[in-house]
């Protein structure tokens, strides 16, 4: 069994009113370009730390994504939901789209 070597990954976010939100995790698994496994962890919420797997498939000349979140228990997803984080995900998903189709015609929306 091939073992490869973790990373770490951190990024901040700032809203338009200037407050920051700060994400960071380990980068545990990666096969490109079929499947990346990470953790995942707010600063704000510091011990609440999920499993993030992200599956890329090709069909048809188009890539599907699809995601899936472990939790480490049913309070923490359901603090996760209640925090507006699933509105930010469909926010993020949303701008990843515009901007990789930006790629394809040539242009960036950024």
């Amino acid at each position: 069994m091939e073992v490869k070597p973790a990373g770490l990954w951190r990024f901040i976010h700032r809203d338009t009113q200037g407050h920051e939100y700060a994400f960071h995790g380990v980068y545990h698994d990666s096969v490109p370009p079929e499947r990346l496994v990470y953790t995942f962890e707010f600063e704000g919420a510091a011990g609440h730390v999920s499993l993030e797997t992200g599956m890329f498939e090709e069909h048809d000349g188009k890539t599907t994504f699809r995601g899936k979140s472990v939790f480490q228990s049913v309070e923490d997803r359901e603090a996760m939901i209640k925090s507006g984080m699933e509105q930010g995900l469909n926010k993020t998903m949303e701008r990843l789209t515009e901007l990789l189709a930006g790629m394809n015609t040539g242009n960036s929306n950024d």
